[in-house]
């Protein structure tokens, strides 16, 4: 049987053809939106947790003073007043030497060809790290192998020639908050071998840590203190989970514990071994059995005769 659609049910199909259509097109885009929006949301999250360009700025700031292995130190006002002019004129050096590449843009000094490097860049450098508010009497100093010159006509620092300073290169490995204060985690990375003869470009292993310690203060973060870091270098940390070697005295005392047991070992074992090599006594129960088997044997031999 042949069926026939009428133009109204003809139009009903398209239409709800069409519908379906629209359906599934609405449900792919909101499919796709629904993954975009994941997507970015953990994106979000993403650089919410990572830090890694943060610790680049803090790293950026902290190498003049790890260039020179300060000591502890609360305040910035109790630093060592050299340790800090070091780090101060090193870390411009080395803050300039990162972010412009060059310094084309510096004069130098005509006769000893030196950088010249003008007070205000410290002073630029010093605020960015400790707060605008400290303020560093600007002087001539002396370093263990050189003398930084300051030119109070010119108002510049007179920078040596020299392929390198400093004993260690910075490396931030953490950020956390602990007590109201910013703990800045930094690897401290030697630059030079144990003798101080050649470069150590080889390794990038922090030989130890310290906690440079930041405090908030109209919304930035300045450094106030440092402090000796819980995390510990790989080999100190190897070190701490193999047992203490023993005192002389406990080994001299394990010594002659030892060689008190083998003597009382020693005097246990010679009576065993006496009573060993010496033949054993009859008992009488022995005695009495074989007296009765020699009479049975006597009895047996008369009575062979007698027949």
């Amino acid at each position: 049987m042949k069926t026939y659609m009428t133009p109204e049910e003809h139009a009903r199909l398209h239409r709800r053809r069409a519908r379906q259509a629209l359906g599934l097109l609405v449900a792919v885009l909101v499919l796709v939106g629904a993954v975009t929006v994941v997507r970015a949301g953990v994106r979000t999250v993403a650089k919410l947790f990572d830090d890694t360009q943060q610790r680049q700025e803090y790293e950026d700031e902290l190498e003049g003073l790890v260039l020179f292995d300060p000591v502890p130190f609360d305040g910035i006002e109790n630093i060592d007043d050299l340790t800090l002019r070091e780090a101060a004129v090193w870390g411009c050096v080395y803050s300039i030497q990162e972010t412009q590449g060059s310094f084309d843009n510096y004069n130098t000094d005509p006769d000893t060809e030196q950088l010249l490097l003008p007070s205000v860049d410290v002073d630029a450098y010093l605020a960015k790290l400790v707060g605008p508010s400290f303020k560093m009497n600007h002087k001539t100093f002396e370093m263990e192998d050189m003398t930084v010159e300051f030119d109070e006509t010119t108002q510049c620092y007179k920078i040596p020639v020299t392929g390198s300073v400093g004993s260690y290169s910075a490396t931030v490995t953490k950020l956390f908050k602990k007590d109201g204060l910013l703990h800045v985690t930094v690897g401290y990375i030697p630059t030079q071998s144990t003798d101080d003869s050649i470069l150590n470009t080889l390794s990038d292993t922090p030989t130890k840590y310290m906690d440079y310690l930041f405090r908030r203060q109209n919304g930035s973060w300045y450094l106030t203190g440092l402090t000796d870091s819980e995390t510990k270098p790989e080999s100190t940390a190897a070190a701490a989970s193999e047992p203490a070697p023993m005192a002389e005295s406990e080994v001299q005392d394990a010594i002659l514990a030892a060689a008190g047991d083998s003597t009382v070992s020693s005097e246990a074992a010679a009576p065993a071994e006496s009573a060993a090599s010496t033949p054993a006594e009859s008992t009488p129960a022995a005695d009495s059995t074989a007296a009765e088997s020699t009479a049975a044997s006597g009895e047996a031999a008369a009575a062979s005769t007698a027949a």
